[in-house]
């Protein structure tokens, strides 16, 4: 392989004395401002609409910034994907690590999803939106879908929820159920992330209790 072409993650060389406001970060942070920017612009103009010049210059930077961090627009979806994915599973790991009673893992179950909406809206947004995935993030989707399938399964098994609902249409409609929040929650709108997770427990799980 030949060293120039490898993509170098680190501080990137100012061009004709360009202000880089990037500068007093860490390389990890530079990624995030990247990443955090692309998402927003994904989720609110849509992927196949948003331009690398989109995102730099909502960032008041060059392209060839860009690229010192990222090979192309696609490369920054992925990452998003991944990202939010990972941390889906990060929440519910901890979840199923702090308790092994069925009914206390279906509620953290909901309150970590809902959380990691509310925490990481953009990147949520932009991995359920309409975005190709990549078959390594349809992969990561399915397996944290099963993950939570298994969390249900063992609620019906052990008698807290109705086994008249069948484990794997109740997964899809409680993942429905709290995907959509990714649609339309703000955090400065008229109710805390408290408030609307305690809303959605009393409509997820209240409801289906036995």
């Amino acid at each position: 392989m030949n060293p120039s072409n490898i993509r170098r993650v680190g501080r990137p060389r100012r061009e004709d004395h360009e202000f880089n406001p990037l500068v007093s970060l860490t390389a990890e942070e530079r990624r995030n401002v990247f990443l955090d920017t692309a998402a927003e612009l994904f989720e609110g103009h849509g992927y196949a609409s948003t331009s690398v010049s989109d995102i730099t210059d909502a960032l008041g930077l060059s392209k060839a910034i860009f690229y010192y961090y990222w090979k192309n627009k696609k490369e920054i979806l992925l990452e998003i994907h991944s990202r939010a994915v990972k941390a889906l599973n990060h929440d519910l790991d901890q979840v199923l690590a702090a308790t092994a009673d069925p009914q206390e893992r279906l509620t953290g179950l909901i309150k970590s999803h809902l959380m990691v909406i509310m925490r990481h809206r953009s990147l949520v947004a932009v991995l359920l939106g309409e975005a190709a995935y990549s078959e390594e993030t349809l992969q990561a989707r399915r397996q944290y879908t099963n993950r939570v399938q298994r969390v249900v399964e063992a609620a019906i098994e052990s008698g807290i929820v109705d086994a008249a609902y069948p484990a794997k249409l109740l997964t899809y409609a409680l993942l429905g159920l709290l995907n959509s929040t990714a649609q339309w929650y703000r955090p400065d709108g008229p109710r805390s992330a408290e408030e609307i997770t305690e809303l959605y427990l009393r409509m997820a799980v209240r409801g289906c209790f036995t």
